[in-house]
């Protein structure tokens, strides 16, 4: 049977999260496109601060209390984990939930030692002008440190994807591109899915809210 997982905004929040992060490890890798990096940094805090709002009152399955479980959960899906017999969750699994929070901390201090940051060349970071020389050294040294550390993060999140897809037959891309999964049986848990137009309106007043406000206060 067909059942409804992953509501409209948390579906263009992955994408456009997908999108950005892949442009900002490619114009910080090659130089290319760099002037527009920030930009794209500023969008992916834009997501974050939406995530953050909508892990709290958004739709079951977005929420952080549906996919933050205790270590010992975590341990026991662990260990089953290359069953293929072992039941689909209707969203985030305990190890994936567990990737997402890694995920999104990483893109946070990311997003966040990028504003302290430069290149001492094209770009400055909207608070670059807050703090001294050394201050911003050292958030630049950080800003670099992390993105090795996100992308293995990155890397094993697209395989875990893939694992799933060949050997367990979950195909869990097409459950974020349509919002619904097949199960076998109806999920034990009741899903409350919210209005689409309040996620995608809280996805607009994020940007507004990070845009403006670095503007405002920002140098």
């Amino acid at each position: 049977m067909k059942v409804q997982v992953w509501d409209l905004s948390t579906r263009l929040f992955h994408w456009i999260l997908v999108l950005s992060v892949g442009f900002l490890i490619f114009s910080g890798k090659t130089g290319n496109l760099f002037d527009w990096h920030q930009t794209a940094g500023i969008i992916v805090l834009a997501l974050l601060l939406y995530r953050l709002v909508w892990g709290v009152f958004g739709s079951t399955t977005s929420r952080f209390s549906d996919f933050i479980y205790s270590p010992s959960k975590i341990i026991a899906y662990a260990k089953n984990m290359f069953s293929r017999k072992a039941v689909p969750h209707a969203g985030h699994n305990p190890v994936g939930g567990l990737m997402v929070v890694v995920m999104l901390g990483l893109l946070l201090f990311q997003g966040v030692t990028g504003l302290f940051s430069t290149d001492d060349v094209l770009v400055e970071g909207k608070l670059y002008g807050l703090v001294d020389e050394d201050t911003a050294e050292w958030m630049t040294s950080l800003h670099h440190q992390s993105s090795e550390l996100l992308i293995p993060v990155l890397v094993l999140h697209i395989l875990a994807i893939i694992f799933y897809r060949v050997y367990k037959k979950h195909d869990l891309t097409k459950a974020m591109i349509t919002g619904s999964a097949e199960f076998e049986e109806k999920p034990t848990k009741s899903i409350t899915m919210k209005p689409a137009i309040i996620g995608v309106v809280l996805l607009a007043v994020s940007y507004a809210v990070m845009y403006f406000g670095l503007n405002l206060f920002g140098y």
